[in-house]
């Protein structure tokens, strides 16, 4: 039987009322569920299929994959099934529909101009052929919103000056079968709107009679769509953002020697630069810019990609150049080649986090034995800087852009607790029993002093941290440490509501702003925010978060409609960062950026409800979160195999079926009422081995075994 759509699904939510979760209803609306058990082709991870293919980029080695669970939620894929991409429409100056395309279109005087929409976020080279009478130039301008369309391009070289990317110029000769390819040092990282224009004073007329577009990122990957994950639930709004978040992380996954040139340009762009690893293809932190790998985007990106792509390869490549680059002294870059930027403790932070993600997810004991002696080494270099407070003093003040930084800063601190955390598992994986004391203990101090009273940072009266202890007379309770407060489980139980409804307390109409950013809404930070009500059990309000926000981009049709924006500001404008670093330059603004995919990780992880607890999934856990669905599936690929979860809900009970590899084992923690105890079938049997937490409305049952497994619970 094919799986079912979503308004199917939601119909049997009203059979489970009816039927009473009758065997009827367990075999024609769970049993679809996607439970293949053949591991997924992935490189480094398991075996792969190599091909040298024009499917992929230049001389890459190409990766030849399928995807791990197909099915309808394909339908909201949107890389397309083939490298080779033309643009969808043709517009007119003002945006106006002129022709779909294919169609030839005419520019014969001096400024006239079309705009080739290609109806999502691409990147790469364009070819166009064309026929021409007497000699002229061409203007090729690239934008990824509609706002920027025209005689330049959209900024995307440094410089924060307007225009200073301004349009590639061709010389056209009298032709009759004329054709041109962009070279690939100037090929454009993302765009989405191709604006072609004349630029003569002589009698010349040209005949576009088609474009194309060769796609340089994913530049490994044979198919483009055979994603290790999945994501099907009955909002189709949701389902939309969780493969926009996949998508806008293939955008950003491109070839080592495609970064963008620095020293900046004054003038133009060259994406040409080595990127600094060996690889083939790396994370960096954006389509069109800075296309450089900056760690502290990891902390987002990478978790995003473990769930949908499945993108391991430029994964473990962005952070062993992570661990190549490290100093003597034991410091982490902030950015990689060409950019080489130190002085940032919380990116280097952050490094070692998505190094636990990778080994997590990933399974790779080999990356993390090769490592350990630098993960060590980095983890003690930052670990130096906690003083006699317990509380981590930073020096290295370089961030994501926040006003201000140093000190016992909140959100450092936050991120020094998962560092301890993350650090101390990692040594028990590596069975490094000394600095697993170590890290543990200092951590465990580390939470104790930053919820006491005397460190003057926790605000009872507020219900949520201040920026840092310094603050006197300008006292910000910040969006990022706040929220990694909840999500990192650095806060005090008792706290957790207290903060979940501070940061509710800061929506706009748009979305979450950003008191630490003043009139900006900062969707890297936003990632945090849904992971953090989804930590405190607010899941109806995660849920609302990603509608409001991510939903508001991605429906924009001034932005790209694919993939996300980098920033974008409280009055709706596309001006990130306009009075804090970019000097108002609103088209330098990223619209694919990877620290903004935080939704595809959160959907899958907390309200699918799958989660790892050890290298690979040996052991795992599933605990979802309703909110207001009726019903979620989903999946992703390690390296042991498939895992799946599907649920659907109504009044009173729920089903839940899953899948995970033969060997492995886990525990389910699942929703019941706070009044009665529920019951609960898995395959057919009564359970009675369980552990009903009524204070949270949870129950929990222990060592269920991997396979396939049907639990049915009524409260």
């Amino acid at each position: 039987m094919a799986p079912l759509d979503p308004k199917s699904l939601a119909q049997g939510v009203d059979l489970v009322v009816q039927s009473a979760l009758s065997n009827r209803f367990v075999e024609n609306y769970l049993t679809p569920m996607v439970i293949q058990a053949v591991p997924y082709v992935f490189s480094l991870i398991t075996g792969f299929s190599l091909q040298n293919s024009a499917a992929c980029w230049r001389d890459t080695v190409c990766i030849s994959r399928t995807a791990s669970f197909p099915g309808p939620w394909e339908k909201y894929i949107y890389a397309p099934d083939s490298r080779i991409v033309s643009p969808i429409k043709i517009l007119n100056p003002d945006h106006s529909w002129l022709s779909t395309y294919p169609a030839v279109t005419n520019l014969s005087t001096n400024g006239s101009l079309l705009i080739y929409d290609f109806g999502k976020e691409v990147g790469g080279v364009v070819k166009l052929n064309y026929q021409s009478r007497g000699n002229g130039s061409l203007g090729l301008a690239f934008s990824e919103a509609r706002n920027w369309t025209g005689y330049v391009s959209d900024d995307s070289n440094g410089k924060y000056q307007t225009g200073a990317d301004g349009a590639l110029m061709v010389s056209i000769a009298n032709t009759t079968n004329g054709s041109y390819t962009m070279p690939d040092s100037l090929l454009r990282g993302g765009f989405r709107y191709l604006s072609m224009f004349t630029n003569n004073t002589t009698n010349f007329e040209l005949n576009i009679t088609s474009v194309s577009l060769e796609i340089s990122f994913q530049p490994t990957w044979s198919d483009l769509r055979a994603y290790g994950g999945y994501f099907y639930s009955n909002d189709e709004l949701l389902n939309r953002i969780w493969y926009a978040g996949a998508y806008t992380l293939q955008t950003t996954a491109i070839a080592s020697d495609s970064g963008r040139v620095y020293p900046l340009l004054s003038a133009g762009w060259m994406n040409n630069a080595s990127l600094g690893t060996l690889g083939a293809s790396i994370f960096t932190d954006g389509a069109k810019r800075d296309r450089a790998t900056w760690s502290g985007d990891l902390g987002i990106a990478l978790p995003s990609a473990f769930v949908s792509t499945g993108d391991f390869e430029s994964a473990r490549n962005a952070l062993q150049l992570e661990f190549d680059l490290i100093t003597s002294s034991g410091e982490l870059p902030m950015a990689g080649p060409p950019l080489n930027f130190y002085g940032s403790d919380t990116y280097h932070m952050s490094s070692i986090i998505g190094t636990y993600e990778y080994v997590l997810y990933s399974g790779d004991m080999a990356f993390l034995d090769k490592n350990w002696p630098k993960i060590q080494q980095a983890i003690n270099f930052v670990a130096r800087k906690i003083d006699h407070s317990g509380l981590l003093y930073v020096t290295g003040t370089n961030d994501w852009g926040r006003y201000t930084q140093g000190g016992h800063n909140t959100p450092a601190n936050t991120l020094m607790y998962r560092t301890l955390i993350t650090g101390s598992i990692m040594a028990n994986w590596t069975n490094h029993a000394t600095p697993l004391k170590q890290w543990a203990a200092q951590a465990a101090t580390l939470k104790k002093s930053i919820n006491s009273g005397a460190a003057n940072i926790w605000d009872a009266k507020a219900g949520a941290f201040k920026d840092s202890d310094r603050a006197v007379n300008d006292i910000r309770y910040p969006q990022d440490g706040n929220s990694l407060a909840l999500y990192y489980d650095l806060a005090n139980s008792s706290h957790s509501r207290n903060i979940s409804n501070y940061l509710f307390s800061n929506w706009g109409p748009i979305g979450a702003k950003c008191p630490e950013m003043e009139f900006n809404i900062v969707p890297f930070i936003e990632s945090m925010e849904i992971k953090a009500h989804l930590a405190a059990h607010q899941a109806t309000r995660a849920l609302d978060l990603i509608r409001l926000s991510w939903g508001w981009y991605l429906n924009n049709p001034y932005g790209t409609e694919s993939t996300f924006i980098e920033g974008y500001l409280e009055d709706g404008s596309f001006g990130y960062r306009a009075n804090a670093g970019y000097e108002n330059t609103y088209s330098y603004v990223s619209h694919s950026h990877g620290w903004s995919t935080g939704p595809t990780h959160a959907l899958s992880t907390y309200v699918l409800g799958l989660q790892l607890a050890s290298p690979g999934g040996k052991t795992w856990v599933i605990a979802p979160q309703f909110g207001d669905l009726k019903s979620v599936e989903g999946g992703f690929t390690t390296n042991l195999g498939k895992f799946s979860v599907k649920w659907v809900a109504a009044d009173n009970r729920f089903v839940l079926q899953y899948n995970a590899p033969s060997g492995t084992s886990g525990r389910l923690i699942l929703p019941a009422s706070i009044e009665q105890m529920p019951t609960i079938t898995a395959n057919g049997k009564l359970v009675a081995q369980v552990v009903y937490d009524a204070s949270k409305g949870l129950v929990t049952l222990e060592n269920q075994l991997g396979g396939v497994s049907m639990i049915e619970v009524t409260y």
